[in-house]
């Protein structure tokens, strides 16, 4: 997907591609209705962080690309530290 979407863009098109209902989506995510999914791909509503991995694993997306998405568009300050940070978090064998 491009890297200039927004994160509903981003949500949007994943929906899209997955070729499941809102309904599907939002069950799989732990939603009991769809228009919380509706509301998060119009941009009404954030997609909450901690709820990326599921959106990601309902959708067949990757969660590395949608997470950096949202730190970056939701939280850039706080994405600049972890992304000048990341290889501290990696964990030596």
């Amino acid at each position: 997907m491009p890297h200039n979407m927004t994160v509903a863009e981003y949500l949007e098109a994943a929906i899209r591609v997955s070729g499941k209902t809102q309904r599907e989506i939002a069950i799989a995510t732990g939603y009991t209705k769809p228009n919380v999914i509706s509301m998060m791909k119009t941009g009404q509503t954030k997609v909450p962080i901690e709820k990326i991995p599921a959106l990601a694993a309902a959708t067949g997306v990757e969660v590395a690309p949608f997470l950096r998405l949202a730190l970056q568009e939701y939280m850039p300050e706080t994405w600049k530290v972890i992304s000048a940070n990341i290889d501290d978090f990696k964990v030596s064998a």
